[in-house]
């Protein structure tokens, strides 16, 4: 049997999601169309994790997944799976802000689009 031609290969989405009717309507839709179309979607959903020590309801929060640079971990994440793009599902949304969002579309080595 002959190896896969790489162009071949079903293509895969990273889909950065946060919870709101655009960013449903947008998973809804990718997923649709990858069922359709035979290619992989991979949700990554973003979560803040307060310091125990602060108590439970601390809005100062800064500690993301126990990583650094949020921004670097989602790229670093889209080539760790072989992502062709990054896609967020609801840009105003996805949990970065603007500077890590800035961060994310110049740094990522895979195409970030929304």
């Amino acid at each position: 049997m002959a190896p896969m031609d790489a162009s071949a290969r079903p293509r895969h989405t990273l889909l950065l999601y946060r919870s709101s009717e655009r960013a449903d309507d947008a998973l809804r839709s990718m997923c649709s169309r990858a069922l359709e179309g035979g290619s992989l979607v991979t949700v990554v959903v973003l979560a803040r994790e307060e310091d125990a020590r602060n108590g439970c309801c601390d809005t100062r929060s800064v500690l993301w997944n126990r990583v650094g640079k949020v921004a670097d971990s989602v790229a670093r994440e889209a080539v760790a799976r072989g992502a062709d793009e990054i896609v967020l599902a609801d840009p105003r949304g996805s949990g970065l802000g603007r500077l890590e969002l800035r961060r994310l579309r110049r740094s990522s080595a895979v195409p970030v689009r929304g």
